[in-house]
């Protein structure tokens, strides 16, 4: 019996693509940039991957971000810009962006009636805090374990084990107790660190892969969706 799932928010709440492009658009204005056109995305795409997995595996530090991202990115596509001070700008841009996923709205409010509905994401607190206020799903989770707060970064197995210790340390009226590991579902859209991170921790993994492209078989993923909606069949069984 699943008792809780654990949600990641960029990609799988949130569409972190959307809110990004979004802020490059304005951004790129702000600084007397070219015009953003879409081939800049995927530039952005692949530098931030590749610097979040460098942060997962403990190689960088969230805080290398100012220095790192935007440099990469700019130098990739042939600009010359303030790379540190477009960094503060973006992230406030982020901040203050919550365009959401297909089916959340749908779909969470089910999820937050049928079990526990918790946060789980890598990133700073009071941001992702902010952006699900902003959207209107905050009221809708039960707990929110953000990795700044927790003090360790999915795919880290302490994330979870952090996580469920105060899920189940601050018990909630009509919800059963204890919550253990295999009772609750993790669904993300990274297969490094939301995938990987409940391998770890020893939850169930559902990958929310929205271009449809499937999981290595070798991972051992129990489910995969393309759409939000199909949690409710998943929980209903």
């Amino acid at each position: 019996m699943i008792k809780a799932v654990f949600l990641d928010i960029d990609d799988t709440v949130l569409d972190f693509g959307a809110c990004v492009r979004a802020a490059m658009e304005k951004g790129f204005r702000q600084f007397g940039l070219p015009p953003y056109e879409e081939r800049m995305y995927p530039v952005f795409e692949r530098v931030n991957a590749r610097l979040w997995q460098g942060i997962e595996r403990g190689e960088l530090q969230r805080s290398q971000l100012i220095d790192l991202r935007w440099q990469a990115v700019f130098r990739e596509l042939g600009l010359r810009a303030d790379d540190r001070a477009f960094e503060l700008f973006f992230k406030e841009e982020l901040r203050s962006s919550a365009i959401p996923v297909p089916g959340a709205a749908e779909t969470l409010p089910w999820l937050s009636a049928r079990c526990l509905l918790c946060a789980a994401s890598n990133g700073p607190y009071r941001q992702q805090e902010r952006r699900l206020r902003i959207s209107g799903f905050l009221p809708l989770f039960h707990h929110l374990f953000i990795s700044e707060e927790i003090g360790f970064q999915k795919p880290d197995a302490r994330f979870f084990e952090t996580a469920i210790s105060r899920l189940n340390a601050a018990p909630l009226p009509g919800r059963a107790y204890p919550v253990r590991p295999e009772e609750i579902l993790m669904v993300g859209d990274s297969l490094t660190s939301d995938m990987q991170g409940a391998l770890n921790g020893g939850l169930i993994p559902c990958y929310f892969s929205r271009q449809g492209t499937p999981a290595p078989e070798e991972m051992g993923i129990a489910y995969t969706i393309t759409k939000l909606e199909e949690l409710k069949s998943i929980l209903a069984a």
